[in-house]
């Protein structure tokens, strides 16, 4: 088995400090856009910035995360990059979360009851 090199378990630390998911806030103004940035865990308190549009602001979104959790220019690549998720990759996951919590009722009580609702028989790959 190969061993991790020592850049390899850097990147790792500092992708280990980074939040899975992050939530931006967006307000416009005459100078541009305004983005607020946060995590769940309360990790990014006062995080924010700039830019002139939307496409300008992911790439300073990912600037002000990696900034606040001090990671070097030279594995800020590396490290990950956060992009927005389409509405159903957020559904999928919370009908995921729905299932799961049913499995969990269902082994602790014995019983579990839902709502199922009948969709279209395709499923939206994004």
């Amino acid at each position: 088995m190969k061993t991790m090199n020592t850049r390899e378990s850097t990147i790792k630390e500092y992708r280990s400090r980074l939040p899975q998911r992050i939530k931006v806030s967006i307000e416009s103004s005459e100078e541009g856009l305004w983005a607020r940035i946060s995590a769940d865990d309360g990790s990014l308190e006062h995080c924010y910035t700039q830019a002139a549009n939307i496409t300008e602001l992911v790439p300073m979104v990912n600037d002000a995360v990696q900034t606040h959790f001090e990671v070097p220019e030279e594995f800020r690549s590396e490290v990950g990059y956060y992009s927005p998720l389409s509405d159903t990759h957020i559904q999928l996951e919370d009908m995921f979360r729905k299932l799961v919590s049913m499995e969990r009722q269902a082994s602790a009580t014995g019983k579990s009851e839902a709502i199922l609702t009948l969709k279209d028989n395709q499923l939206e790959v994004c």
